[in-house]
C-alpha cells in the first residue's frame, strides 16, 4: 500500500483533474491536497460551503438533509460539472475530470443526537462512487475524525482516478465503511463528454443512435418519477401532433445539479414501453438543434420559464434571440395547463411576446388536465 504522501505524488503525475466540495468536515484534505508540490497542474478547486446557506447556493437548490448519500452525490455531481468547465485550459477534457465531495457530521461544542458519519461521494464521465463510514461516538476527537475524513477522502479520489490507493483508516471493531458504485455505459459517459449529442434509450436498456420513426414531438422532463401524467400528455399530445413523441430526458438541468451516474440509470429505466432521448442538452434553443421540426410538449410552469429573462443571462435581447432560432428551426411549443392556487392556468395566462405568439400552441383543459406532480408523489412517498 501507497502511503498518503506517495498517493498524493501518484495523482499529480496522472492526468486528472479534480474539483472538490467540502461541508460539515473533511477540509483537511484541502491542506493534505494543496501544500504539495504539484498541485496546480491537478486541483482545479475547492470549495468549502460550509454554511446551509452556502451549501444551498453552491448546489442552487436546498437539499432535505445536509448530510446524507443523496447531498453527497448532489455535491459530487456539481463539483464534476465544475472541473469540466474550468479544466479546459490544460486539455485533459471532460473525460479526466472527477468531482469529489464530503458531508460529514462530527464532533462538535455540543453534544449530537444523531450519528457520526462520513459520506463521501466521487462522479466522473464514467459513474458515481458513494463511500459512507459511520463513527463511533465519544471514541475520537474533531480532530481525528477529520483526520479520519482526510484518510479516506484520498481513498476515494484514488480509487475514482484508477490509481493505486492508500491503506484505508483504521476503524473500531464495530464500524464498517461501505462502498455503492454506478458504471455508465460508454454511449452514455461520451454523451457526458459531449463527444455525442444524444442517444436513445431502447426499452430494453439497449442505446442506439437512432430510432425507427423520427419524432414529431419531444416530452423533455427529470422524470422523478415518470408517472401517468406524463404518460397520459404523451398520448394526447401524439393525437394532437399526428405522430410519434418520444421523452427526452437530459442529463443536465437549466437550474439544478446534473443527475449522477446513479440517477442517470435509475430514470433511464422507467422508460420501458417507448424509447426516450438522452441528451445533454438543458435549454430549449440547443435541443431545437438536436431536434429541427420537432414540437416541444411542455407544462405550464416549463412555458413560465422559457419566457424569463433570468435563464438567459438576465438579457431579454438573449431570450428573443434564443426564441427566434427557436423558430428558425421550425420547431414550436405545445402547452398543457396546471392547476394553482389561483385556480386552473393555461397558455392565455402567459406574458408571451406578441412576436412570438405563433411558437406557443395550447392543449385545450378539455383533452387534458391531470392535477398530479413528481414532487407531489414524492412528498406523499417520504412521508408515508
Amino acid at each position: 500500500m501507497l502511503t498518503p504522501q506517495q498517493s498524493i505524488q501518484t495523482l499529480y503525475e496522472s492526468p486528472w483533474q479534480l474539483a472538490l466540495c467540502l461541508s460539515g468536515g473533511g477540509s483537511r484534505i484541502a491542506s493534505d491536497l494543496l501544500t504539495k508540490p504539484g498541485s496546480s497542474s491537478t486541483i482545479v478547486e475547492v470549495a468549502i460551503p460550509y454554511s446551509n446557506a452556502a451549501l444551498t447556493n453552491y448546489l442552487g437548490q436546498r437539499p432535505d438533509r445536509f448530510c446524507s448519500r443523496t447531498t453527497a452525490l448532489e455535491m459530487a455531481a456539481v463539483a464534476w460539472q465544475r472541473a469540466t468547465q474550468f479544466a479546459s485550459a490544460h486539455d485533459h477534457g471532460a473525460a479526466h475530470c472527477v468531482g469529489i465531495s464530503c458531508t460529514a457530521s462530527l464532533v462538535s461544542t455540543k453534544p449530537k443526537r444523531g450519528e457520526h458519519r462520513i459520506w463521501i461521494a466521487t462522479e466522473s464521465a464514467t459513474g458515481s462512487r458513494v463511500v459512507s463510514l459511520p463513527l463511533k461516538k465519544g471514541m475520537r476527537t474533531r480532530d481525528q475524525e477529520e483526520a479520519m475524513a482526510a484518510d479516506l477522502l484520498l481513498y476515494a479520489i484514488n480509487t475514482a482516478c484508477g490509481l493505486q490507493p492508500p491503506k484505508l483508516p483504521d476503524l473500531s471493531i464495530d464500524e464498517t465503511i461501505a462502498v455503492e458504485h454506478e458504471t455508465l455505459p460508454d454511449a452514455i459517459a461520451e454523451l457526458r463528454c459531449n463527444t455525442r449529442s444524444v442517444i436513445w434509450s431502447l426499452p430494453d436498456g439497449k442505446l442506439s443512435d437512432t430510432i425507427q420513426e423520427p419524432p414529431r414531438g419531444i416530452l423533455s422532463g427529470s422524470f422523478n418519477p415518470l408517472h401517468q401524467g406524463h404518460r397520459q400528455l404523451k398520448a394526447v399530445a401524439q393525437d394532437q401532433l399526428e405522430g410519434p413523441v418520444y421523452f427526452e430526458l437530459p442529463l443536465v438541468n437549466a437550474d439544478k445539479p446534473p443527475f449522477n451516474s446513479f440517477e442517470i440509470e435509475q430514470r433511464r429505466q422507467q422508460f420501458n414501453e417507448s424509447p426516450v432521448a438522452l441528451t445533454a442538452s438543458p435549454k430549449f434553443v440547443e435541443k431545437a438543434r438536436l431536434f429541427p421540426g420537432v414540437t416541444f410538449v411542455i407544462g405550464y410552469d416549463t412555458a413560465a420559464r422559457i419566457i424569463q429573462p433570468r435563464f438567459y443571462n438576465d438579457s431579454e435581447k438573449e431570450l428573443r434571440a434564443s426564441l427566434k432560432a427557436i423558430g428558425s428551426l421550425g420547431c414550436q411549443f405545445l402547452v398543457a395547463g396546471r392547476l394553482s392556487n389561483s385556480g386552473f392556468q393555461s397558455i392565455n395566462d402567459l406574458p408571451v411576446p406578441d412576436d412570438f405568439l405563433d411558437l406557443f400552441l395550447a392543449i385545450p383543459e378539455q383533452r387534458f388536465r391531470e392535477d398530479i406532480s413528481s414532487s407531489g408523489i414524492r412528498n406523499s412517498t417520504s412521508t408515508n
